[in-house]
């Protein structure tokens, strides 16, 4: 019986520890600053890069799939926390086919939220830059330029929200 109990906490333990996020790599502490980028938005596949953005304002990098549930769920979220972020530019760039964004777009309303940038990450170039191996990866930058944390998975708008404190 002593074992089974044991057995018992010691498989809950990994249950939660799975259960967390992962970290990401070290490695990634090199882009301290805003590396420079080129997407198409949709819905009119104009040209967007990084001197695009304002200045003095967070930014919120968000990369997706557009058939990856956990971005659609954190998509639903920042849809729900409009007002919160209104101040916090939000790029959400995916290397899926032109199309398949500009469908999520429409899909999602994402017009409603002016602030949010969606675009196509032409041949995976930003996305290599980051060497991303999971949808979403989330990268926040303060309103200085410099990153302030980086996420992967969904991981909800709070986390978002405080980062940028």
């Amino acid at each position: 019986m002593k074992y089974v109990l044991i057995l018992m906490a010691f498989m809950g333990s990994l249950h939660f520890a799975t259960a967390q996020q992962p970290p990401l790599p070290n490695s990634l502490s090199k882009f301290e600053t805003i590396p420079a980028f080129n997407i198409y938005t949709v819905p009119d596949s104009i040209a967007f890069a990084n001197k695009n953005l304002q200045k003095n304002r967070p930014l919120v990098i968000m990369f997706f799939s557009p058939d990856c549930d956990h971005c659609q769920k954190e998509t639903k979220e920042l849809l729900a926390y409009k007002e919160e972020l209104k101040n916090i530019q939000i790029l959400m760039v995916s290397p899926s086919s032109y199309g398949a964004v500009k469908q999520f777009y429409e899909e999602y309303t994402l017009s409603a939220m002016p602030n949010i940038k969606l675009g196509n990450d032409i041949n995976y170039a930003l996305g290599s830059i980051y060497q991303l191996k999971t949808f979403p990866s989330i990268f926040i930058y303060d309103q200085f330029g410099k990153l302030a944390k980086a996420f992967v998975g969904n991981i909800g708008v709070p986390a978002i929200l405080d980062a940028v404190k």
